[in-house]
Order: C-alpha cells, then sequence, then structure tokens
C-alpha cells in the first residue's frame, strides 16, 4: 500500500498545530455551518488508502450520488426514466454508468433549473456561484455546503504535499471579486485569518499591488504562494527586475490555468521553490495536484470520477482525450458526465514514489477556446506558443485567432526585441495553421488580464472545434 511509517501521528500535527487558527476555524465553522476540518482530516486518512481502498470509497459515493439524484434532481429523474437506468443496478455492474449521456456547459446553462436539487434541507444551503464561458456568457450554477468544504479541504490537502501545516502562512494570487457584500467579506476576512493567509488580487496586476504583495511577503514571510500561473510569471518577473533576492519560498502552487514548461522554469528559478501544478474547476472543484515527487497529477477520486475519452471511448494512458467530470460532493447542482472541456492523458505511471495509490493524470493540455481550428478541419492546440515564448525579447504576448486563415499576435516586446524576430513567429504559425494563413501583429504596453483575473494565452473566435 506503501504506507510510510508513522504518517498519522505526523498528519495529527498538521491538523492540530496553530491552536490559534484552529479556534479562528472553528469560529468561522459555527458561523457559518461549513465542516471544512471534518473533510480535511479525513482527506488526510484516506490519502495513504491502497487504490482498491480508494475505488471503493469513490463507488460507494458515486453510487449515492447517483440514487440522489433519480430523486431529487428533475434533470436526471427524466433521463433515467428515458434510457431505461436504475440507480440500483450500478451496485452490480459499475460499467453502466458509462452508459448515461454526457452532459456539457451550454446545455446545463440553458436548463439550469432542471439541474437544481428539490430536496428542502439541501436547497436552504446552496448559493450561486458563476465562471466565464468561452462565449463570454456566464455559466450560473450552485454549490452546496459539503461541495465547499471538499473543495476547501482538497486545497489544504494538496498544499501539505509541500511541506505546509495547518496555521502556517501562505500567500494567494487569486482573482477577487469586486461585488462583495459586507457580509462576504466579513466571512472571508474571518477565513483569511483562520488560515493564515493573506490575498493579492490577481484582477489587479499592477506595479503597487506588486509592491504591496513584496511588502507582505517580506513581513510575514509565508511557505508558499498559491496563484495562477501567469500571474504568477509576471509577479515572478517583477520580483526578478527588481532584484529583490529575499523573496523566497518554499513552494508555487500553479492553479486554473495551463502551466507551460517555461512559465514553470521561470517561476522556479526567481522564488527558489518547485512549483506544484494543481488542476481544478471552479465548476467541479479540485482535480488532480503533483504531489512532493512531481511525478504526474494525482487524482482526488475521493471528490470526483475522472474521466479521458476519444469521442465516447476510453482513451489509453498516453493517449489524449476530453475530460469528464462526476463531481461527487455537489448534491445541490449534480455535475454528473459533466465535459468540462478540457483535454488530458491518463498517466503511464503505475505508481508514485510518494507512496499515494491516487490514479493519476499526465497532462492537461488546455481548454477547447485554447484549441485553433483550421482551414482544412484539423484542430490544433495552441501549445505551439511555446516557440514564440522563447523568442527574445518578448515580455508577454497573447495569440487570437480572428477567424479560420487569420491569426493576430498580441506582444509586449523591450529594447531587445529585434523586428526580424516576426518572421520566426509567423513560420511557426504558418506551420502549424496552415501556409495561406494570414498573420497580423498589434504592438502593446501591457496586455491585461480577463474578467476573471486570468491571463489567456490562447484565444479562438471561431466556433469552438467539435
Amino acid at each position: 500500500m506503501g504506507r510510510a511509517p508513522n504518517r498519522t501521528d505526523v498528519e495529527k500535527r498538521i491538523v492540530m498545530s496553530g491552536s490559534l487558527r484552529h479556534f479562528g476555524m472553528g469560529l468561522y465553522q459555527q458561523i457559518t455551518g461549513r465542516r471544512i476540518m471534518k473533510a480535511f482530516g479525513e482527506l488526510l486518512r484516506t490519502q495513504w488508502l491502497s487504490r482498491d481502498e480508494l475505488f471503493a470509497i469513490q463507488q460507494l459515493k458515486l453510487q449515492r450520488l447517483v440514487e440522489y439524484a433519480y430523486r431529487y434532481v428533475p434533470y436526471y429523474q427524466n433521463l433515467f426514466n428515458q434510457i431505461g437506468f436504475e440507480p440500483e443496478d450500478l451496485k452490480g455492474d459499475t460499467g453502466l454508468f458509462r452508459n448515461l449521456p454526457t452532459v456539457d456547459k451550454v446545455y446545463m446553462r440553458e436548463h439550469s433549473n432542471e439541474f437544481i436539487t428539490t430536496h428542502p434541507a439541501i436547497r436552504k444551503t446552496i448559493h450561486t456561484h458563476s465562471t466565464s464561458g468561452s462565449t463570454g456568457q456566464p455559466f450560473i450554477f450552485w454549490e452546496d455546503h459539503n461541495y465547499r468544504d471538499y473543495v476547501t479541504a482538497d486545497i489544504l490537502r494538496h498544499l501539505t504535499w509541500s511541506g505546509w501545516r495547518f496555521g502556517d502562512p501562505h500567500a494567494y494570487l487569486w482573482g477577487l471579486p469586486f461585488n462583495q457584500t459586507a457580509r462576504q467579506r466579513v466571512r472571508s476576512s474571518l477565513m483569511n485569518s483562520a488560515l493564515n493567509r493573506f490575498v493579492s488580487n490577481a484582477y489587479v496586476l499592477s506595479e503597487e499591488s506588486m509592491r504591496d504583495l513584496v511588502g507582505k511577503i517580506q513581513g510575514r514571510r509565508p511557505k508558499l504562494i498559491f496563484g495562477y500561473p501567469s500571474s504568477l510569471l509576471h509577479f515572478a518577473r517583477f520580483v526578478q527586475e527588481e532584484d529583490l533576492q529575499d523573496i523566497k519560498l518554499q513552494a508555487i502552487y500553479s492553479s486554473a490555468e495551463v502551466l507551460y514548461p517555461q512559465q514553470r522554469d521561470v517561476i522556479e528559478e526567481v522564488f527558489g521553490g518547485k512549483v506544484f501544478n494543481r488542476y481544478a474547476g471552479l465548476e467541479t472543484g479540485g482535480l488532480a495536484c503533483e504531489c512532493e515527487a512531481h511525478a504526474d497529477l494525482h487524482m482526488s477520486v475521493e471528490n470526483c470520477v475522472i474521466e479521458v475519452l476519444n469521442g465516447d471511448k476510453p482513451t489509453r494512458p498516453g493517449e489524449p482525450g476530453q475530460v469528464v467530470i462526476t463531481n461527487l460532493n455537489n448534491y445541490g447542482f449534480p455535475f454528473i458526465r459533466y465535459r468540462l472541456g478540457d483535454y488530458a492523458r491518463l498517466s503511464k505511471l503505475n505508481s508514485c514514489p510518494c507512496g499515494r495509490q491516487h490514479p493519476m493524470l499526465e497532462i492537461v493540455q488546455g481548454r477547447q477556446v485554447d484549441m485553433f481550428k483550421t482551414k482544412d478541419g484539423r484542430t490544433i492546440w495552441g501549445d505551439f506558443q511555446s516557440t514564440v515564448f522563447e523568442v527574445e525579447g518578448i515580455k508577454q504576448f497573447q495569440i487570437i485567432q480572428k477567424s479560420l486563415d487569420v491569426m493576430l499576435v498580441r506582444l509586449v516586446t523591450d529594447d531587445s526585441f529585434q523586428e526580424s524576430q516576426l518572421d520566426i513567429i509567423r513560420s511557426t504559425i504558418r506551420e502549424a495553421m496552415g501556409a495561406e494563413t494570414e498573420v497580423r501583429f498589434e504592438f502593446l504596453d501591457s496586455i491585461p488580464v480577463g474578467s476573471m483575473g486570468k491571463f489567456r494565452y490562447a484565444i479562438s473566435e471561431v466556433a469552438n472545434p467539435k
């Protein structure tokens, strides 16, 4: 099972350290009705179970979710009746689960009321959240307390993989909503205090805000920072340009965007710590994360079912496919076989040196909005951007597909950039997209982050490839 000696004692110390923070978390939970620490303790324990034990937990939670959805969620009631699916049948044949049709963001947005639970007690705990879609239209969904508890607990468990302990100071470079109510601000402040966490707003990455973050890091000496890779890279370059030698971190957690190898290299060089790549979706919660061995990403099988499909068929390890998620904790608005819009590969590794037995993902390839479509019908992942990234003199870039044969490249450059280097960019794009592709260039002082506080390297204004 890969169980290390005395891990139980170590994990007890992680959970019980920082009595003041524990008191603050207890107060927060009492005020809000949350049960984060219970979920956190559970996930610390289950991370050392055997693979068979982990899959048994996953199957039990899946069975309960499907039975609940059939009883209380209109969409699944109607669907199961139409296709003759009985939740009880899963107990005898778990493969039947893959006979259920998948659902995507567009359908759930247009029929959102059909996915909300009718269970009175759960309805009292749900509240709305939203994530941006590739068309710019927000996808509004609901989440219950149980879902939020496990989302937070999953993050905390992943942080412990870098040596962080509950109560240790840590920084976040994350998007903060501008329209928080006074009650939401109080709750956020209480949560941040309980976790010994301070947050810098990734929506506003100005010189002033980065200097403020530098000051907080110098004063509170966090062991780690958690943020979007694009924002972390932006901050790393600021630290590098300002020659701030004392801004060092034990770990850097990258989440919510594709992490490119070049970004990892720069971030690790500047901050001196290791990057932990974490895969998550706002509507699905944490999905997978790198551990201290920095092999592939351990799937959070206690919280979700992750499928990687080519069409409707499961892929083999190492074969790319579309990610389909079933979240096992959100009863208020169940996501069952939900096409997230990302591409990934199942890992070829059968085990990890860390001893955890969770199955693993090899790489997350990005969202459909980051996929370009060619005139001859091919779908291109924006990874060819890595060559553009390595061109000397480019500080920031963005590639936008305006049409099937027009690509716009937006650039922020410094004095070392040579105009002749545009030929490298042009040839790279034409090699990927086709020799007749028109490549336009736009030079800017800066490229702003998007509405969700995250930077998009590749944007397609063409209908998403299917």
